[in-house]
């Protein structure tokens, strides 16, 4: 349902919707002013509201239909408000209350007589609604019979609202009324006539829309003539309601009369202004009439002068056909020569007045005409033919002629005959040279083209192969960048455009193809330019030179590989050539361990690098041929500022740009040489250490096999099994199982990275006890890698011994202690009862002092204590804690 879209529709349904939204804020948010649109009129239903901006928006999409959903949305929308006019006129018929006037906001209007049911849109409105919705819903079809529906659906709503206003404006409230009790709002009535009246629009050749909407004069005489009605019947409601309002009329007759005598003036000025536009009309049509006849008088003074010219042209064209360089003659119907000029007597060799006297069959072979006649007429007249035919001159030669034929009205042939003997002479020798040249370029391993006009004209078989395609495919069919990678497009159409231009003669260029199926290639093009049949021309051959492009970047990467290995080498490389040993090349590594500049080293010798009692031993070297990596061995090298270092020199001879070259490798040895020579030093005192220690090491491998031990090491062997260890021994040869136990378990926790600690003691043949102290520690490399075990024994016999007599003395010190314990206990208790009749004897001698019997108690008892305590000291003078 596309239609062009119609800026009074879009415009009618923005303020259709406009209005619904804002009545729509006004019941939502309850302020009256809002719902009625225009202060002191009836508000407009919320319902009614809701359908206004429905079928706004539906109104609206169908001037935007730009997204493929836009119709399922108008029919959505439609048939929404469809609905709530249908409900709300059921519910008016039958007396019902469905519950949809207040299904979105509850309307707290009094019930009245007159109001029955708050919320609920007017009778005739739900009826507009209904029927403005079937009209757009009918619109969804593609049959013109439903348009017409539709657009009378839309007249009914526009004639409804007209009767509604029309009543408001002259007082007839039956006119407001129209089916049921409750009035339209005059707003509701205004925005169903406009929406209406624009939806009508959608089919403006339908109805009576297509009377307002035509473009001839009768629709604009209509266009006026109802819109002065409107304003008529718009100004006559005015003054009523205004005499109405001031009383300006009491009887009726009067008013009725007034309205009569206002009636035919306003008619009277209708007619005059429709007299005046149909006058100017009139004006305009006796103006354009004039124009015409001074074009007619213009046209025969033309007419004349033309036939003059062309008479005077009949006369250069004699002239002209005279002179002419092709034969030129003229035919009657039947054949006979009417005319001829010098040209064509030349040509067959006879004069013009025995030509007049022949026909055309009398010059042409009569072989030919056998087998292709000479036709009654042309297959078309309005059109020249061109064809070769041969014609016999007077001497009874015969040629080749190119005749073009043109019939005119009166049945007369004018024919235009050319001697191309010449020409097929060469267009024979032509064809033999293209015979031989598509022979040879067919066969061709090149690929051969030939570009006219943007495309190719001719391409050989391994043109086309080398793309994958058939010569079909690109003869006269695709644009010449077809064939070109798309990076490479720009500069492939410079060249073909600088040739065609003429700027250059030829040019030789690589560039980077594209096969049929997408796939990238490397070709080399050579093409020059010519004229062939008068237009620019390209002819040029092209090679596949996709393998040697990548031989050539696989050389080109392996260059660059070597030079990023010579140059990012962290070691001094550098190539010397043997005959003068002058330095070629050298990295950034050799530049900075001598102390030079690349530059500076580029323009050196290698004899400078070295000691001068050094210089025969060089040469020596150099003499011989280096075939293999070969080890120098450590060599004197001298730095920039005169230091002395020592290097391994790794070389290899090579031939470089024809030249016998060294490649040499220098390691700079100096202070790997002080940390062997610190190391020699270090091993010679650690040898002295292990030899002089008394402690007893072993090392061990991961098989735990002995690679060294001590002399202490072969004291103990030599000691406890009377045998000497030797390189190569194992573990277990050593230290058995019933002798040490714990040591193999031990070995195997070590070898996983655990250092282990522990003592062992070992019984003698003379019964004494000897112990030792064992220690493992596992033997790793830089990377953490378990290379061995080292496993070291001290001797702690004498402080185990000493511990056992300590833990003896500590036995019989808390013997006696505990013996002291009881005795005190003992004690205790015997001195506890005289102390206790002590302390009541002096609770009693407190009551009475002078009591003698309490005093010789107390001294009986004193004495008790006192022999306790005697004894105690004899018990402790005989104890002996030592």
């Amino acid at each position: 349902m596309h239609r062009q879209q119609n800026r009074t529709i879009v415009i009618i349904s923005l303020l259709t919707i406009i209005a619904g939204i804002i009545v729509i804020i006004g019941w939502i948010s309850n302020v009256p002013a809002l719902q009625s649109i225009v202060p002191g009129f009836v508000a407009i239903k919320l319902n009614a509201a809701i359908c206004f901006v429905l079928f706004g928006c539906a109104l609206f999409f169908t001037q935007y239909q730009t997204k493929k959903y836009n119709t399922l949305l108008f029919f959505t929308l439609s048939l929404l408000g469809t609905l709530i006019g249908f409900v709300t006129i059921l519910q008016d018929l039958f007396h019902i209350d469905t519950g949809i006037d207040q299904f979105f906001i509850t309307d707290h209007t009094a019930r009245s007589p007159k109001f029955p049911f708050p919320g609920r849109m007017a009778f005739n409105s739900s009826v507009n609604f209904l029927l403005l919705g079937l009209g757009l819903l009918a619109l969804t079809t593609k049959r013109r019979s439903f348009y017409i529906i539709s657009q009378c659906f839309f007249h009914a709503v526009s004639i409804l609202s007209a009767i509604v206003l029309i009543g408001y404006l002259y007082g007839v409230s039956l006119f407001r009324t129209i089916f049921f009790i409750t009035s339209m709002p005059a707003h509701t009535a205004i925005l169903f006539f406009i929406l209406s009246v624009s939806a009508s629009l959608l089919n403006p050749s339908i109805g009576i829309t297509s009377l307002f909407t035509g473009k001839l004069v009768g629709n604009q005489m209509a266009k006026r003539l109802f819109a002065l009605m409107i304003i008529m019947v718009i100004i006559f409601g005015s003054l009523r309601v205004q005499t109405h309002r001031f009383l300006l009329f009491s009887s009726l007759d009067t008013g009725i009369s007034l309205l009569a005598v206002c009636f035919l003036i306003i008619s009277l000025v209708i007619i005059w202004n429709t007299a005046i536009w149909l006058n100017k009309i009139d004006a305009k049509r006796s103006e354009a009439e004039a124009q015409v006849k001074l074009m007619n008088v213009e046209l025969e003074k033309r007419v004349k002068s033309r036939t003059a010219e062309f008479q005077k042209s009949e006369e250069k064209y004699h002239s002209l056909i005279e002179q002419a360089s092709d034969a030129i003659y003229l035919l009657d119907a039947k054949g006979n020569f009417t005319d001829v000029n010098a040209s064509m007597c030349k040509m067959m060799d006879y004069s013009k007045e025995e030509l007049l006297q022949l026909n055309i069959e009398s010059i042409i072979d009569p072989e030919e005409l056998k087998a292709d006649p000479l036709p009654k007429r042309l297959d078309n007249p309005a059109r020249s033919a061109v064809r070769e035919r041969k014609f016999v001159r007077k001497d009874g030669t015969v040629f080749i002629v190119e005749v073009n034929v043109k019939m005119f009205a009166d049945d007369r042939i004018m024919v235009i005959a050319r001697d191309i003997t010449d020409r097929k002479k060469m267009e024979t020798e032509l064809r033999d040279a293209e015979l031989k040249f598509r022979t040879i370029a067919d066969k061709s391993m090149v690929g051969i083209y030939i570009v006219q006009n943007g495309k190719y004209i001719y391409v050989n078989p391994r043109f086309a192969e080398i793309f994958d395609y058939e010569p079909v495919e690109l003869i006269n069919t695709v644009p010449l960048e077809t064939i070109i990678h798309e990076n490479y497009r720009a500069i492939t159409t410079e060249h073909v455009r600088q040739r065609m231009a003429g700027e250059v003669e030829s040019v030789f260029y690589e560039t980077k193809g594209r096969k049929k199926n997408g796939e990238a290639n490397w070709v080399e093009f050579y093409g020059s330019r010519a004229i062939i049949g008068g237009i620019p021309t390209i002819i040029g051959s092209m090679l596949d030179i996709t393998n040697r492009k990548k031989a050539q970047e696989e050389l080109k990467s392996s260059e660059q590989k070597y030079k990023l290995l010579f140059e990012s080498n962290p070691l001094p490389l550098w190539m010397i050539a043997k005959d003068n040993l002058s330095i070629i090349a050298v990295n950034d590594a050799a530049a900075n361990l001598y102390g030079y500049t690349k530059d500076e080293l580029l323009t050196m010798s290698v004899a400078q690098l070295r000691p001068a009692e050094d210089m025969e031993q060089q040469l020596e070297r150099y003499r011989k041929e280096a075939s293999g990596l070969t080890d120098t061995g450590p060599v004197r090298h001298l730095k920039k500022d005169g230091s002395l270092m020592f290097v391994e020199v790794i070389a290899h001879d090579i031939i470089f740009e024809g030249r016998s070259v060294r490649l040499s490798l220098t390691n700079d040895i100096t202070e790997k040489l002080k940390a062997e020579e610190s190391l020699q030093k270090s091993e010679a005192n650690l040898q002295a250490i292990l030899k002089t220690t008394d402690t007893a090491y072993a090392l061990f491998d991961v098989d735990l096999k002995v690679l060294a031990f001590n002399q202490k090491a072969t004291e103990f062997v030599k000691e406890q099994y009377n045998h000497i260890p030797q390189k190569g021994d194992l573990l277990v040869d050593h230290f058995p199982p019933d002798k040490f136990p714990q040591l193999i378990n031990a070995s195997s926790d070590v070898l996983k990275g655990n250092n282990v600690n522990f003592e062992v003691d070992y019984t003698r043949a003379d019964g004494t006890v000897l112990w030792y102290y064992v220690r493992l520690f596992p033997i790793t490399n830089d990377n953490k890698k378990i290379l061995g075990m080292l496993m070291a024994l001290y001797d702690i016999t004498e402080r185990k011994n000493a511990e056992q007599d300590l833990k003896s003395a500590y036995k019989r010190i808390q013997s006696h202690i505990n013996s002291i314990k009881d005795m005190a206990w003992k004690q205790s208790h015997l001195i506890r009862s005289p102390l206790a009749n002590l302390k009541g004897l002096a609770a009693m001698l407190k009551d009475n002092p002078s009591d003698n019997e309490v005093f010789d108690h107390i001294q009986t008892e004193l004495n008790r204590m006192d022999a306790i305590i005697i004894e105690m000291a004899e018990d402790a003078s005989d104890h002996d804690i030592s």
